[in-house]
């Protein structure tokens, strides 16, 4: 069995160095650009290049991250970035954008590209698809499920990597975009203010029915009890998040799962209970096994806090004068870390610890202690130890640069009127060095054998150490120290030189301009979600509805289109002429006679997307919403220049965005229902957030969350502008009544017709359409 590959996260120089020390077989970071954690520390393109000589050096494979969305105006920084990239041999590269990663994929034919977990691939038929294109290796996505997982690695030969441990987000990936909507910063672009760590509050038909609380805040994934699962299952490679986190977090995650995995290999049993302790430490935000190993979607959430729980330590007994008093569970030493929750959250570094009036350095499980306060802390609060120095100072020697990691073993003969020769070996490569003249007879003093092991053996700031070092000699001779120093310094660096050797990366600088015709008739279109709005549009005179296929009973025409689900772990046909998707998978489903339109949630904001999507026989591709008016004029401009065709778009101009799309369910979570409870069905509810902001909640049909935006967008004033660029213009309904559609569909009439219509703006929002 292929031996599991731990892929560890590097945010930092520092979690780099860790990750690797630690036992990593690969790590992966990003640069200052084109990486999903824009705010990580990140590297330069200098220090990229030294990681990359750095981690091959010690065996390890390095990938880069380009997990964001692309614009058409970075494309070719984007190039010029990877190339340099390629050529100082990155072993990978992580992709999210189609067009970008089919642009990758013929530009660099060997070197790996892999579909980042962004991709959001989560069925057989979307592994399909990115085999076809050319990907090596497949991210999945963190709701894909164990059991699917096994069935796609028996059915498809191409690698899988699977989060184990780490962060989670509430959004199924590449769907979220609530931090973009809200405050301009796009998870899609690497710069997620993570909203779904705050507070809101659910209300059912405009009234609150819970605290506010973190009902969108999930625990943490650890899955080291079901490694031998993964295993099992033939997964290549486990992931740990973490770029954003601390490089002790890094080096504590590596080990455990390390352990986990020797575990396995040699048959031996691990004291998960001890290994899961240490994990906790080192941050927690409480732990699931996730949708992985199909846990419920009400546990994966942490309503009561979104940061580190630490370790329980203890209760507050009493406070006073300055001074609370603590019921030890755990051990607590000077420099330690803790919180306490009660009516206050009061965190703070232990400085002092009293045992009665005595000073103490450590205090033990059973103990009652105090510690100085600057609050009034009340009785029966809870104690969290969220640092443990010991565990943190046991794991700093990984930090050291220059740690020791590859054993080599050695040979020296060095005999009078002989050449001296070094040979050593990592058990792979093999070297041997010899110097330039023969050996001379010593004169007074010979060096021994004792002398030459131990001039061989200073490896100085070097990975290697000896293992073993055989010394041949007759104990005649004499022998420069600077020779024998020469002959090691020679020797390791041949050595390195072999271990960091890649064969040639090809570029091809050839670009695939091969498109097909598409739709770019432009016209007015609708997409309904209830059936009440479906009979209201087909009153109207426009001619393309699509429509949600939570709608039963309705027969698919040339003017009704179906709309098939975003989220699929079994994808299903439709009978349509016609359809409107998501997904990528949907486009190895379809029948060879059926004309398929691309939804926005395909996440097109540059014109490869689109020429990749139009050589497949794609019609129409819906624009992603995050790309603004400047944008879309540039993307159809280049398009045209560079394809010498006109693109088939269209464009979402009314509605309410789908900000997230989610698997767990805060009015399940609030009412502790099963899943499929309908209760979304039968009333209206909406998160409401500190600032008052309402996001209404609607079901896709298969019980999975979408979370609405506060406001709809509305792009009226824009609309004839928008259509005399060759763009169809969509008209997105979900909570609106029948009045309110008909109001807004002859307002975008009157507006293509250039027929003043005057509409509040107040109560809609541009979205990303003007920044």
């Amino acid at each position: 069995m292929k031996r599991m590959e731990i892929l560890a996260p590097a945010g930092s120089k520092a979690s780099m160095i860790g990750a690797i020390n630690a036992g990593a077989n690969a790590i992966y970071l990003a640069g200052k650009r084109f990486g999903a954690r824009a705010y990580a520390n990140n590297f330069e393109d200098d220090d990229l290049f030294e990681v990359i000589r750095y981690a091959h050096l010690r065996g390890v494979l390095v990938y880069v991250a380009i997990n964001t969305l692309v614009f058409d105006d970075e494309f070719e920084d984007l190039i010029e970035y990877t190339d340099q990239l390629v050529k100082h041999d990155v072993d990978a590269l992580i992709v999210q954008d189609l067009g970008v990663m089919d642009f990758m994929i013929k530009r660099y034919p060997n070197t790996d590209i892999h579909a980042s977990t962004q991709v959001n691939t989560h069925n057989i038929h979307q592994v399909k698809f990115l085999k076809e294109l050319g990907v090596k290796r497949i991210v999945m996505a963190r709701e894909t499920p164990i059991d699917l997982i096994k069935q796609i690695k028996k059915q498809v030969d191409i690698e899988l990597e699977v989060f184990v441990h780490g962060a989670l987000c509430v959004c199924f990936s590449g769907n979220c975009l609530m931090s973009s909507m809200q405050g301009g910063r796009s998870g899609n672009r690497g710069e997620c203010a993570q909203p779904c760590r705050l507070p809101y509050t659910l209300l059912k038909d405009g009234k609150t029915i819970s605290d506010m609380s973190y009902l969108l805040s999930t625990k943490d994934l650890m899955t080291l009890e079901y490694l031998d699962q993964l295993i099992e299952a033939g997964v290549d490679s486990i992931k740990i998040e973490g770029r954003m986190r601390k490089p002790e977090y890094v080096i504590q995650s590596v080990l455990s799962y390390k352990n986990a995995c020797v575990a396995y290999e040699t048959k031996k049993k691990i004291q998960f209970e001890a290994e899961i302790h240490k994990l906790k430490k080192v941050f927690n935000r409480e732990f699931t096994k996730g949708y992985l190993f199909d846990e419920k979607p009400n546990d994966i959430n942490n309503d009561y806090r979104p940061n580190h729980m630490g370790i329980d330590l203890g209760t507050v007994l009493d406070c006073f004068d300055h001074k609370v008093s603590i019921l030890l569970t755990d051990t607590l030493e000077i420099n330690d870390g803790y919180r306490i929750i009660g009516d206050t959250d009061y965190g703070n570094t232990v400085s002092r610890i009293l045992k009665g009036n005595e000073l103490i350095k450590k205090g033990m499980p059973g103990d009652i202690i105090k510690l100085d306060v600057t609050e009034q802390i009340q009785k029966g609060s809870k104690v969290l130890k969220t640092l443990d120095k010991h565990l943190e100072s046991s794991l700093a020697p990984y930090l050291d640069e220059n740690y020791k990691t590859i054993p080599l073993v050695g040979e020296v003969k060095a005999y009078q009127d002989e050449f001296m020769m070094l040979s050593i070996s990592d058990h792979t490569h093999h070297v041997s060095i010899y110097s330039d003249t023969p050996i001379a007879q010593a004169q007074s003093k010979p060096v021994d054998q004792f002398q030459i092991a131990d001039q061989i053996s200073k490896l100085g700031n070097t990975p290697y150490f000896f293992e073993d070092l055989k010394v041949n000699t007759d104990g005649q001779s004499f022998i420069p120290i600077k020779l024998m120093n020469e002959l090691r310094r020679q020797a390791i660096e041949e050595l390195s030189n072999q271990r960091m050797f890649r064969s040639n990366r090809i570029i091809n600088q050839k670009r695939d301009t091969f498109v097909l015709p598409m739709d770019n008739v432009s016209q007015l279109t609708i997409k309904v979600t209830t059936r009440k709005q479906l009979d209201e549009a087909l009153k109207s005179n426009i001619q393309v509805i699509y429509y949600e296929d939570i709608i039963k009973d309705v027969t698919p025409s040339d003017r009704l289109i179906p709309v098939k689900k975003r989220i699929q772990l079994h994808t299903y046909e439709t009978s349509s002429r016609t359809q409107l998707v998501h997904e990528i998978g949907s486009l190895v489903t379809r029948r060879h006679d059926q004309k398929v339109i691309t939804d926005e949630f395909m996440n097109v904001t540059n014109m490869y997307t689109v020429r990749l999507l139009s050589s497949l026989g794609i019609s129409k591709v819906t624009l992603s919403p995050e790309l603004s008016k400047e944008r879309i004029k540039s993307l159809i401009d280049n398009y045209q220049k560079t394809f010498q065709q006109t693109p088939g778009l269209e464009l979402v101009v009314y509605g309410s965005v789908d900000v997230m799309i989610s698997k767990y369910c805060p009015i399940a979570k609030t009412y502790k229902t099963k899943q499929n409870c309908h209760l979304c069905e039968i009333n209206q509810y909406h998160l409401m957030d500190r600032l008052g902001l309402k996001f209404p909640l609607i079901n896709d049909g298969n019980c999975h969350l979408r979370i609405l935006n506060h406001k709809p967008l509305n792009l009226l004033e824009y609309a004839k502008e928008m259509m005399d660029l060759g763009i169809s213009l969509r008209l997105h309904m979900t909570t609106e009544d029948a009045n309110e559609m008909n109001d807004i569909i002859h307002a975008f009439q009157d507006a293509i017709h250039q027929i003043p219509n005057p509409v509040s703006q107040k109560r809609y929002t541009y979205g990303r359409f003007l920044k």
